[in-house]
């Protein structure tokens, strides 16, 4: 992970905290202070690795839930780490990258550990015959590792497919109820993704393992998507009177979507609730998209903002919500290609 991203992530992250929303992410611990004891540190440190099975793990210190974004001093780092790093059975702890990143006057610390080389492995204080031992994260916890803990650090472990979000939107229509029956609200999604596999192998994604959660800001609640679908993207082409598949990599059927090393893809879904929203208030939307390879989900977030809605775009049409991407990432000077005028994308 380049560090501007990494300093976005960091900034989003912080940004949650200080609007009161919580972080729902296994990856991610915040810490208020440098933690104390050492040695409690590299052992919750090489638990969380452990269990991260080769993902990135990021430990954000100067921030916590409860108390907000308090800051943290980035001069302790190494002395801190030297002595965590001393806890680790020959000193093989995970590899770090760190970063001070500012926000409103205070200093948040960044630690990105890499868990590529678990097992991770700590030497106890005990006075007696046990003298190491591997811990392992079980929800907020760390613990010993059991038998079939250590059998999962002995698979293979398939990298998480990287995402990329292009852009997308959450449109939400009125939807009149008969009779006496209260008012209905659909809100359905899309969004463009690229999808990178890190396989040389066909991934699969079925489409029951995807979850994609949205909350409005400042809410506590959150809802989720139904009849999720991801899909390449299609034309229709006029003469032949059919859509066509415009993609070499990305195929798709009713239940899954079958990717060859990369490709951009179309993420839809819907919900219909009987809840008056508010219009006005930012959405979060955070998908857990599994492949068929791996027990742990790809997950992606992004922000969607209120945009005006045309007058032309029909009564039904209550709002539309726009992705707010912080960054845009491109490579390669290529323009976009002449469309066929035969075609329609869709």
């Amino acid at each position: 992970m380049r560090k501007q991203e990494l300093e976005l992530r960091v900034l989003d992250i912080v940004e949650r905290v200080a609007k009161g929303q919580p972080i729902e992410d296994d990856t991610v611990e915040l810490k208020a202070e440098w933690p104390q004891h050492h040695l409690k540190a590299a052992r919750r440190i090489a638990a969380h690795a452990n269990t991260a099975r080769g993902e990135p793990i990021l430990w954000l210190i100067g921030v916590d839930e409860k108390q907000g974004v308090v800051g943290a001093d980035f001069e302790e780092l190494s002395r801190w780490y030297f002595q965590v790093r001393g806890c680790f059975d020959e000193h093989l702890a995970p590899d770090l990258v760190s970063l001070a990143v500012p926000w409103e006057g205070m200093t948040v610390v960044a630690l990105l550990f890499e868990t590529d080389r678990a097992p991770f492995v700590i030497r106890t204080s005990a006075i007696g015959p046990i003298t190491h031992e591997v811990p392992w994260r079980e929800a907020n916890s760390t613990r010993s590792a059991r038998r079939a803990d250590l059998l999962k650090l002995l698979v293979p472990i398939q990298k998480t497919p990287k995402i990329d979000v292009l852009d997308g939107a959450v449109s939400l229509y009125k939807m009149h109820g008969r009779d006496k029956q209260a008012e209905h609200f659909q809100w359905q999604l899309n969004v463009r993704l690229y999808i990178i596999t890190y396989s040389s192998e066909t991934v699969v994604i079925p489409f029951h393992t995807c979850k994609v959660a949205f909350r409005g800001e400042h809410s506590p609640d959150e809802a989720y998507f139904e009849n999720i679908t991801i899909t390449p993207p299609t034309t229709f082409h006029a003469r032949e009177l059919k859509e066509k598949v415009r993609s070499l990599t990305v195929s798709s059927t009713e239940s899954e979507v079958l990717i060859n090393t990369a490709g951009l893809v179309h993420l839809q879904g819907e919900i219909t609730t009987t809840e008056h929203p508010r219009l006005n208030r930012e959405i979060r939307i955070k998908a857990m998209l599994t492949p068929h390879h791996s027990e742990l989900p790809a997950v992606i977030q992004a922000d969607f903002a209120p945009v005006a809605v045309g007058e032309n775009e029909g009564p039904r049409l209550l709002a539309r919500w726009q992705i707010r991407l912080q960054s845009r990432d491109r490579t390669g000077p290529g323009a976009p290609a002449t469309p066929d005028p035969h075609e329609e994308e869709i």
